[in-house]
C-alpha cells in the first residue's frame, strides 16, 4: 500500500488545453500510478474522427450535445446517437469514430490510456483552428497515427 498518496483536486482552470484537428482537448488530470487519464473533448458542430482503431480502450460519458457513434457489430457498421448522461466504451482494437450531430458544441469526457494521451500531444496545436483541415493538418495527422499505433480504415 502506498501510503504517499492522497485525493488531488485538479481544477478546470489548471487543465493543460489544446486542439486535436477541430476538436479542442482539456487533459483534466491523470491517476498517479496508473495509465489511466481524464480528458474534456469539446466538440464543434459536425467535427468527429474517421473510422479507426488503436491498441488503447476508451471510456466516453457525453455531457452535451448529441454524439453519433460509429461501430462494427458482426461486421456491419453500425450507427448509434450517444446523448447528455450516455456512456460509451471501446474496447482495445474495436473499430470507431465519433461525430457531433447537435447544431452546437458537444461535450464528453474521456478516459484515455497514456499511448492516446501521447498522441494527442503529439498533434496538438496551442491555437484554435481558424476553419477546416488544410491538407497539410491532414497529412501531418496521418503520418502521426501512423506512428502512434492508429490506424484508420476506409470511410464507413
Amino acid at each position: 500500500m502506498n501510503t504517499n498518496s492522497s485525493a488531488k483536486v485538479h481544477p478546470l482552470a489548471t487543465a493543460n488545453t489544446f486542439w486535436v484537428m477541430g476538436d479542442q482537448v482539456r487533459k483534466r488530470g491523470k491517476l498517479e500510478g496508473t495509465a489511466f487519464n481524464v480528458i474534456d473533448v469539446i466538440i464543434p458542430p459536425g467535427s468527429g474522427t474517421p473510422p479507426h482503431t488503436h491498441a488503447s480502450p476508451e471510456i466516453f460519458r457525453i455531457l452535451e450535445g448529441t454524439v453519433r457513434i460509429w461501430s462494427m457489430i458482426g461486421g456491419k457498421p453500425v450507427e448509434t446517437d450517444a446523448v447528455a448522461g450516455d456512456v460509451v466504451t471501446i474496447p482495445a482494437h474495436a473499430p470507431h469514430a465519433y461525430q457531433n450531430i447537435s447544431p452546437v458544441q458537444a461535450v464528453m469526457m474521456s478516459i484515455v490510456d497514456d499511448d492516446m494521451i501521447a498522441f494527442f500531444e503529439a498533434a496538438a496545436s496551442h491555437e484554435a483552428p481558424k476553419g477546416p483541415p488544410t491538407p497539410e493538418a491532414i497529412g501531418r495527422i496521418m503520418r502521426l497515427t501512423a506512428t502512434h499505433g492508429i490506424n484508420i480504415l476506409q470511410a464507413a
